[in-house]
Parts: structure tokens; sequence; C-alpha cells
């Protein structure tokens, strides 16, 4: 978001597994803040997650994400993927 005023921006995703991808892995929300109208960018760090491990966890994972507003207008979404393998 720039040069606009956001209210209560936060990100948000959900992790789905395999072939089961109707059914969501993990669901995460973390508040970002309320901001005016600013030319500079702002950078917000989270604490980092440590991804399963074992035998049962490896597998595909996709990811969709968001940045979302008190509104819950989507300022911007992207998917991703990621693997969990024994080295």
């Amino acid at each position: 978001v720039q040069h606009e005023m956001v209210s209560g921006l936060k990100y948000a995703h959900i992790v789905k597994r395999g072939p089961l991808k109707g059914k969501s892995f993990d669901k995460t929300e973390q508040m970002i803040g309320s901001y005016a109208a600013s030319s500079k960018p702002i950078e917000k760090k989270f604490q980092p997650e440590e991804a399963p491990s074992g035998l049962l966890a490896r597998g595909h994972y996709e990811v969709k994400s968001k940045f979302l507003d008190d509104d819950n207008f989507a300022h911007k979404e992207w998917s991703w993927s990621f693997d969990i393998k024994k080295d």
C-alpha cells in the first residue's frame, strides 16, 4: 500500500498439504498495524516459525498469502509452495 492511509493492516496465510488440499494444514494471521499515507517503506518482521519434522510431515505444501485491511480488502495476494524432504 503506497501513498494511502491503511487501517488495521494484517498478513494472513493458509497452508494446505498434498492431495488433501481441501483441508487447511495451518492458518496464520498477524497484525501489522495502521499507517498514515507515506512514501517511505515500512518494514515489519515476524517471529520465525518452525516447519514440522519427521516422516509424517514430509510432502508438498501449497500456501496462499495476502495482506488485508480492517475491511477485509486484499491489498496483495500471492501463492507459493515448499517441500519437506529427508536430506
